[in-house]
C-alpha cells in the first residue's frame, strides 16, 4: 500500500532508531503523540511494522471508554408544529460522551486513549479524521455490518429540548468480553473514564477491575433512560458525574434547588461512591465526598438557564487536569466548573479555544475577581465555597 508523507517520515525515523519512543517521534516530526500512535497503528495494519522494538514505556494515558458517535442538533426557528415541515438550523458535530472527554483532555495536553466501537461507515471516518489529532484512536474497534452511533436532538427557539432520537444499538457490543480483550491497555491507564452507554454488566466488570488494580475510575451519566445501566453497587468508584434531572428520574423525586441537589448527592453516596458531582447546566454544581466534605458552586450572575450540551464532559476533563496538577479538591472542582462554563458560552460540544494555558488564565482571572469582591465587601460570600 502507498504511504503518505507523514507515514514515510515515521517509518524513516524508526529505521534509524527502532527503539525511538512515540513522544520522540512526535517531537521530531512535529505531530501530537496521539497522531503518531494512530499513524503507527496504520503502519502495522499495512504490514510495514510488526509492532515490537519501538513500543516503549511512555506516559500513562487516561483511557476513555464508551460512546463515539455523530451528533445532529436541530434548532427550530419557530415553535414546533407537528405533521408539517419546520424550518431549523442544523448543528452537525462529532460527539459521544467518552470521545468528548478524550478530546477535552487532548486539548489540555493530556494523553488520552479512546476505547469504543463503531461501524465501518462514513460517520466513523468523520469521527476518525476529527479525533485523531487529539487522542489515540487505535483501540477503537470496527463492527462490520453495524452503524456508528447517532444522536439527534430537536430544540425549540428558547433552546429547550422538544425531543431526541438515538441509534446506538452498536454499543451492545461493548460487553465484558470485549473489554477483557483490552486489559493490557486498562492496566496501563493513569485514569479510567466510562460513560453509561456501557451495558450494566460491563460497568460492573470495570468496577471490579478498578478495585483489583486500584486505578482511579470516573463514571459519567449520559441520559435519564441510560441510568438503567448503572450498577447497584458503586463501591470504589472515585467520582460519579450526574445531572440533576437524571438524578430526579432515578430517585423519582424533584431536584431543582441547592437543598434538593445536596439531598440527592447524599443519596448517591449511599451506593458506595467516593465522591459525586450533581450538576445543573451552567447554573450550579454540588460535589460531596464520602468524607462528609461538601463543595458548592453557584453561577449567580451569568447563568444562561438554557439546556447546554457537553458540560459534564468538559467538567470531567477540567477535574482530571487539576488532579494531575496536584490541585486541592476545591481547585479541582473550580477547574471543572470553569471549563464547563466556558464551553456553555460557545454553544458547542467542545470549545475550540481550549488549552491548558487558556484554562489556567480563566481560573486565575476568576479567583482575582472573587478576591477583589471579597476585599470590597466582606459580607459577599465566595461563589465557590466549602463546608465541612
Amino acid at each position: 500500500m502507498q504511504l503518505n508523507e507523514k507515514e514515510k517520515k515515521i517509518l524513516a525515523a524508526i529505521k534509524l532508531n527502532p527503539y525511538i519512543s512515540q513522544q520522540q517521534l512526535a517531537d521530531e516530526i512535529g505531530l501530537s503523540r496521539s497522531s503518531v500512535a494512530n499513524l503507527i497503528s496504520g503502519l502495522i495494519k499495512k504490514d510495514y511494522l510488526i509492532g515490537k522494538a519501538y513500543v516503549l514505556a511512555e506516559k500513562k494515558p487516561v483511557v476513555c471508554i464508551g460512546a463515539a458517535n455523530i451528533d445532529r442538533r436541530y434548532l427550530l426557528n419557530e415553535p414546533l408544529t407537528m405533521r408539517i415541515t419546520n424550518d431549523v438550523k442544523e448543528r452537525f458535530s462529532v460527539g459521544g460522551c467518552a470521545r468528548n472527554v478524550a478530546e477535552n483532555l487532548g486539548r489540555l495536553g493530556i494523553e488520552s486513549t479512546l476505547l469504543s466501537v463503531v461501524g465501518n461507515d462514513s460517520y466513523w471516518q468523520s469521527i476518525k479524521e476529527h479525533s485523531e489529532q487529539f487522542m489515540d484512536i487505535s483501540q477503537v474497534d470496527t463492527i462490520e455490518d453495524e452503524l456508528t452511533g447517532v444522536f439527534v436532538e430537536v430544540l425549540n427557539p428558547k433552546g429547550a429540548i422538544e425531543f431526541s432520537l438515538t441509534d446506538m444499538a452498536i454499543y451492545q457490543y461493548m460487553t465484558p468480553e470485549w473489554l477483557n480483550k483490552h486489559l493490557a491497555l486498562l492496566k496501563e491507564a493513569e485514569y479510567l473514564v466510562a460513560d453509561l452507554n456501557l451495558p450494566k454488566e460491563t460497568l460492573e466488570f470495570l468496577i471490579s477491575f478498578k478495585l483489583a488494580n486500584q486505578i482511579p475510575l470516573i463514571l459519567i451519566s449520559v441520559s435519564a433512560p441510560k441510568m438503567k445501566n448503572l450498577p447497584a453497587n458503586l463501591e470504589g468508584v472515585d467520582l460519579f458525574i450526574v445531572k440533576y434531572d437524571e438524578s430526579a428520574a432515578f430517585f423519582e423525586r424533584p431536584v431543582h434547588t441547592k437543598e434538593e441537589m445536596e439531598e440527592v448527592a447524599l443519596k448517591w453516596l449511599e451506593f458506595g461512591l467516593k465522591s459525586v458531582a450533581v450538576t445543573k447546566n451552567d447554573e450550579q454544581v454540588i460535589l460531596k465526598t464520602d468524607k462528609k466534605k461538601s463543595y458548592h458552586y453557584i453561577n449567580k450572575d451569568n447563568a444562561s438557564k438554557r439546556y447546554n450540551w457537553g458540560l459534564n464532559e468538559a467538567g470531567c476533563a477540567g477535574i482530571i487536569y487539576a488532579y494531575k496538577k496536584k490541585k486541592s479538591t476545591n481547585e479541582r472542582l473550580l477547574f471543572g466548573v470553569m471549563n464547563a462554563y466556558q464551553t456553555s458560552k460557545t454553544l458547542r460540544l467542545i470549545r475550540s479555544n481550549l488549552t491548558a494555558n487558556q484554562l489556567e488564565k480563566e481560573v486565575s482571572l476568576f479567583l482575582k475577581i472573587e478576591k477583589n469582591k471579597t476585599d470590597k465587601n466582606k459580607q459577599i460570600p465566595n461563589r465557590l465555597s466549602k463546608t465541612e
